[in-house]
């Protein structure tokens, strides 16, 4: 078992949008597409000063071979459309996880 982690970096200027995009386009997206499971949304925390604030979205996915197929039919889609949508206001990076454990 895997988890798709999408780090978020918002401008306070979108905020609001953002997190109403997250819930209401984002994880229904997500979860349409058979592949993702267990959708949580965090603030993350941090003693850094940076413009904005960050967020982690995390899906679970059953394995790489799962992802790759994903990515190749929404991956691009969904590049676009967020960058349509928030511009520079908000930035994103991926991280695949492995899970070792649910103890």
């Amino acid at each position: 078992m895997l988890i798709f982690n999408t780090t978020f970096l918002v401008s306070d200027k979108v905020h609001g949008a953002w997190l109403k995009w997250v819930h209401e386009q984002h994880i229904p997206f997500m979860l349409e597409t058979a592949s993702f499971s267990k959708p949580q949304v965090a603030k993350i925390l941090t003693n850094e000063e940076q413009e904005g604030t960050s967020f982690s979205v995390q899906f679970h996915v059953q394995d790489m071979e799962t992802l790759h197929i994903w990515n190749g039919k929404y991956g691009a889609v969904f590049q676009e459309q967020f960058s349509t949508q928030f511009g520079s206001e908000a930035l994103f990076f991926t991280t695949i996880l492995e899970l070792i454990s649910n103890s």
